[in-house]
């Protein structure tokens, strides 16, 4: 990592959560260094007016990353920008409350028809969605997460439904839920309908040099 990398790992207060920013990071430098043949230690990141990491302009890569519960999540794409998320299944005691306040009306009202057994995972399955919508867009909080709709209920198909200033985002969006197995759900949105999409699992212990 890079010093300014390195120095903020250490402002961390808990070990852990050194720890996952160190994993974070040192690994997205080294799939950054697969993907465009470069030494991990090459690449100098920025961020857009809203705070969103990047790249180099120069180069055709965005990428993004989310870390919750032991997992950490990196996208990558070519010449689109690119949102995840990732959410550990727990317990959130204010869940009503943050439905009201941060989810579209009509997401709302889907999240009060579901089966009381199917509340938390359809929570944070609507959660990682829309967070996944809103990185993509590399707005960061500037969109209110009640201003555009995604899918909520158990057993629809991931779609963003509503999006302040664009009209049918459901056609020009791509939406796709993670399998990251049990205990954690995940998205991964990019304003492309036709999307090619690869997943998979790495292990830095594996990782050459």
């Amino acid at each position: 990592m890079s010093a300014e990398e390195q120095a903020r790992a250490r402002r961390f207060v808990q070990v852990h959560d050194q720890h996952s920013f160190t994993a974070a990071h040192g690994v997205l430098r080294l799939l950054l260094g697969a993907m465009l043949g470069a030494p991990p230690r090459s690449f100098v990141f920025a961020a857009n007016a809203n705070g969103k990491p990047r790249l180099d302009p120069t180069r055709d890569v965005a990428f993004n990353m989310s870390h919750s519960g032991g997992i950490v999540l990196i996208g990558l794409a070519r010449n689109l920008d690119i949102g995840v998320d990732v959410e550990a299944l727990r317990t959130v005691h204010e869940r009503d409350r943050i439905v009201a306040r941060y989810f579209h009306p009509d997401e709302a009202a889907d999240f009060a028809r579901v089966h009381p057994a199917e509340t938390q995972g359809a929570f944070f399955r609507c959660w990682s969605r829309k967070e996944a919508v809103v990185k993509a867009l590399g707005v960061g909080m500037s969109l209110d997460l009640h201003r555009y709709r995604v899918t909520c209920t158990p057993g629809d198909v991931p779609q963003v439904l509503a999006l302040e200033g664009e009209t049918a985002p459901e056609q020009s969006w791509s939406l796709i839920d993670l399998n990251l197995g049990s205990g954690h759900v995940g998205a991964v949105a990019a304003r492309r309908r036709q999307l090619h999409f690869v997943q998979g699992n790495f292990d830095p212990a594996l990782a050459p040099g």
